[in-house]
């Protein structure tokens, strides 16, 4: 295999962004990602005929209206707005009702949002790249296949630039052979080191359609969500069945505080931390929520930022050919990783240049 020009490794939305810009710009580009899907935390599971967003929740309007995606994705289908009945959950327990407005939801799943900016791009999935070495003209990305075909697979990819669009610490993990000769690595590694993201762990719920989906306080029918307000399990919670065009089934996503997170994130009874926040929902909640006839746990120990780089991207004029980008650094959830893909491959085509 030849030397690609730029490798980008990851997925989510943020390597995505980059690596159109950059294929768009007439660069050779590999996307190689550890997952089989698309989107990183813009993620949507299936249950037979069921789709639930367990990741990336929604998308709300752009304050930057260059980065936006929203106009040519709803013309396209993939989104539609979302006007959910919402409410704040005090630490105390109670609810109350906070002003409308309006969200933007994927009805097949907020994973459709990815698959949508991945068109024409060439991704080798299944792969996790495990170090990076620098080469005199470029790069050499080892990886392993974590998949059963390893067919078409390499052992490595060279190219002229990196973009590394994961999440800090794993960015950090794969410098760390390197860094240890190389100083300009040494203190990107470093400044990785300093980013630091909040857990999540999230319950997937199922419900009989015959069940009633309201809560006592609701005053609509045009579905919920609850914002945790220092609550001490619950960040989120919300009827993701709402948002699908024909549900078969009612469906509640549950996402846990950092709190709680931090202190279950390592147990290996991953059923009953969502045993745990289920009935803590309910509790708050309504009391038929206690009783779903199907449960599922995801933990996310890269869920929110909590302290970003404080830098639109990740980048040193010792290493000029690799960039490091996400919402991890500057902030700013998908705004902030579309804002950060984009200047990365600026960097990038910048230097091939």
């Amino acid at each position: 295999m030849g030397m690609e020009d730029v490798v980008v490794i990851g997925a989510g939305i943020s390597g995505l962004t980059a690596a159109r810009q950059l294929q768009q710009g007439g660069h050779r580009v590999i996307v190689v990602d550890k997952s089989r899907g698309l989107g990183g935390r813009l993620a949507t599971r299936r249950r037979g005929v069921t789709t639930i967003d367990h990741g990336c929740r929604y998308l709300q309007p752009f304050s930057d209206s260059t980065l936006s995606c929203l106009p040519t994705l709803l013309e396209a289908g993939v989104l539609q707005p979302w006007e959910p009945e919402t409410f704040t959950l005090e630490a105390a327990g109670s609810l109350k009702a906070m002003s409308p407005e309006t969200f933007y939801i994927a009805p097949q799943g907020m994973s459709a949002v990815a698959k949508a900016l991945a068109l024409g791009l060439t991704i080798h999935h299944h792969w996790r790249a495990t170090a990076l070495t620098p080469l005199p003209q470029g790069w050499r990305i080892e990886g392993v296949t974590l998949s059963g075909d390893r067919q078409e697979q390499p052992s490595s990819i060279e190219a002229k630039a990196v973009v590394v669009a994961t999440p800090a610490p794993q960015a950090a993990t794969l410098m760390d052979r390197a860094a240890l000769q190389h100083e300009g690595l040494a203190n990107l590694r470093h400044q990785l080191q300093n980013v630091e993201f909040e857990a999540v762990i999230t319950t997937m719920a199922g419900y009989s359609p015959d069940q009633s989906a309201s809560l006592p306080a609701q005053t609509s029918q045009n579905g919920w969500m609850i914002v945790g307000n220092k609550h001490p399990i619950l960040r989120w919670v919300a009827l993701d069945s709402g948002k699908r065009t024909d549900p078969q089934e009612l469906v509640v996503v549950m996402h846990s505080s950092a709190a709680f997170a931090a202190s279950n994130i390592d147990r290996s009874d991953l059923e009953s931390v969502g045993q745990e926040l289920l009935a803590a929902t309910a509790k708050s909640l309504a009391s038929w929520l206690s009783s779903p006839t199907w449960m599922q746990v995801h933990r996310w120990r890269y869920g929110f930022v909590r302290q970003p780089l404080g830098s639109p991207v990740l980048s040193s004029p010792a290493v000029a050919t690799l960039v490091g980008c996400g919402d991890w650094c500057s902030g700013g959830n998908v705004e902030g990783a579309i804002a950060s893909g984009r200047q990365a491959a600026q960097l990038i085509a910048t230097v091939l240049r």
